[in-house]
């Protein structure tokens, strides 16, 4: 009796080794692209955030928001319930100009789905003290970073 080479054995090992291989990069895969688009919402979300809190800092504007801040002063709050917290910065640049600057994500650098919405309004305060709020320039806010 001849012995046998065992050709069978070392080929489905083969095999075995290959659709192990391929089974794996699937799993590799699906799980990069799920991390991907979590990110990619989370930064959304962040983004929406930031706009959101600027929109309602400027619809509940009031001139006690205007009057106490001077020149070049800063006030800051946390506006809540957008989904993520937003740190919302007023800093008045001259009598009629103000930057709004939202930061918008995690307040600890611990999260990469953070964003930051500046924006840029003119205040008029008319002698009947009503509040004419304008955006400055055709694109009123941008993101910056």
């Amino acid at each position: 009796m001849r012995p046998r080479q065992g050709f069978a054995l070392v080929a489905a090992l083969l095999v075995l080794m290959l659709i192990a291989a391929l089974v794996a990069s699937v799993f590799l895969a699906a799980t990069e692209e799920t991390r991907i688009s979590g990110a990619s919402a989370g930064k959304q979300l962040a983004l929406c955030a930031a706009e959101s809190a600027i929109e309602t800092t400027i619809a509940a504007w009031s001139s006690s928001v205007a009057g106490p801040i001077g020149i070049e002063g800063v006030r800051s709050a946390v506006v809540e319930g957008f989904g993520t917290p937003v740190m919302v910065s007023v800093t008045r640049l001259d009598s009629t100009l103000y930057w709004i600057v939202a930061d918008a994500g995690s307040l600890s650098s611990a999260s990469s789905a953070t964003r930051r919405v500046g924006a840029i309004v003119s205040v008029q305060v008319a002698p009947d003290h009503s509040i004419t709020i304008d955006r400055v320039g055709e694109r009123w806010w941008s993101e910056l970073f």
